[in-house]
């Protein structure tokens, strides 16, 4: 699937020195640094830092790595673009991150950062392509321009449906990078291929499994909503809903009929967080569970558990929100505006329409 010897036939053909923006978690530099030795310059990495042990929002310092003797540069603490220093010596940027195809998940950022630094400084890029876990699938609110952070870097569906190469592609195009990009493209791999792959290697510390990653955007609002539990430091990261106050059967039999149009399944279950300020306790959950590969819509089903949430328990649900996160992570103000009492259906409809101008610069390499 990934293509190894693409890349690495490119890079014997350029025969440039390099950087990598990459993780512990693909092979890539354990399989270039046997090959290229001291023609990689650099590491670079992302949030969670290059061994991904750092927690989210942390910030990592610049280091070097104990193997190969590389610095390795972070994207995630001074700075988050690469400076001119970071890039000396750089004659090729290699990327090679395994991202989600979710815009507030901050690899996507980062990405963009290194394409516009890399722009500027006239450094060829090459992106060893990866495949996203819901494949093709699309859903959620665009991105108003005031609400442009390092969750909401670009204007994309919430969901974009986009694999690392397809987003570099992408960033270069709308933001008019003039930079020489390179897309090693997957062997084999389609976007209608949305099923578990062999040796899936957390990409961060709560995306343990693939089933964490493809409930990741039906449970990130809990971000927003400290009063709701999504066990983050826990063995079911992403995957649960719940508190201590919740009627687990109540929420399920509220939601179960909905959900299941957006190909999501779910049932009421027990577990007790490994972390967060509901640590020790017990909690009602409901586990999300995605049987169907035929239809897929996670945001809008995160909009109909907190929708049900907010009515079942309104006062609850609003203890501690952060509701100016919950802007950011959405890239408006309407989903807070709809939970106030607003229309879910109009909300939808509204996604739907604002997706159609998108749909016409989205990137498909795998068609």
């Amino acid at each position: 699937m990934v293509n190894y010897d693409g890349l690495i036939e490119s890079l014997e053909k350029s025969g440039e020195d390099f950087g990598i923006l990459t993780m512990q978690a693909t092979s890539t530099m354990s399989i270039l640094a046997d090959r290229f030795g001291d023609r990689i310059k650099a590491l670079y990495a992302a949030e969670h830092g290059f061994f991904g042990s750092a927690a989210p929002g942390v910030q990592t310092a610049s280091s070097w790595h104990p193997f190969w003797n590389k610095p390795i540069h972070s994207l995630y603490g001074e700075h988050r673009k690469p400076t001119p220093e970071m890039l000396e010596g750089i004659g090729r940027m290699v990327i090679d991150l395994q991202d989600l195809g979710v815009r507030c998940y901050t690899y996507l950022a980062t990405i963009k950062n290194v394409l516009e630094a890399c722009s500027e400084a006239g450094i060829p890029v090459t992106v060893l392509d990866r495949p996203i876990p819901m494949g093709g699938f699309l859903d959620g609110p665009m991105r108003k321009p005031e609400f442009a952070s390092f969750v909401a870097p670009v204007n994309v569906p919430l969901c974009h449906g986009m694999t690392p190469g397809e987003e570099a592609v992408w960033i270069k195009n709308a933001e008019g990078l003039e930079l020489d990009l390179e897309v090693i493209r997957m062997t084999g791999w389609t976007h209608k291929d949305n099923q578990p792959w062999q040796n899936f290697v957390p990409p961060s510390p709560s995306i343990r499994s693939w089933d964490s990653a493809v409930t990741y955007p039906m449970s990130v609002f809990t971000e927003a909503f400290p009063a709701i539990d999504c066990d983050r430091d826990g063995s079911m990261a992403f995957r649960v809903i719940g508190a201590p106050w919740l009627d687990s059967r109540k929420l399920a039999k509220t939601l179960g009929p909905g959900l299941e149009t957006c190909g999501v399944k779910l049932r009421p279950y027990r577990y007790s967080p490994m972390g967060g300020h509901y640590k020790g306790l017990t909690l009602n959950g409901i586990l999300l569970t995605v049987p169907r590969a035929s239809a897929f819509y996670p945001v809008t089903a995160a909009v109909m558990i907190l929708s049900a949430i907010a009515q079942l328990y309104p006062r609850q649900l609003m203890i501690g929100a952060r509701l100016s996160w919950l802007d950011k992570l959405t890239g408006s103000t309407r989903l807070r505006e709809t939970l106030n009492g607003g229309d879910l259906n109009e909300l939808f409809t509204d996604w739907i329409m604002d997706q159609d101008e998108y749909l016409k610069t989205k990137v498909n390499l795998y068609k």
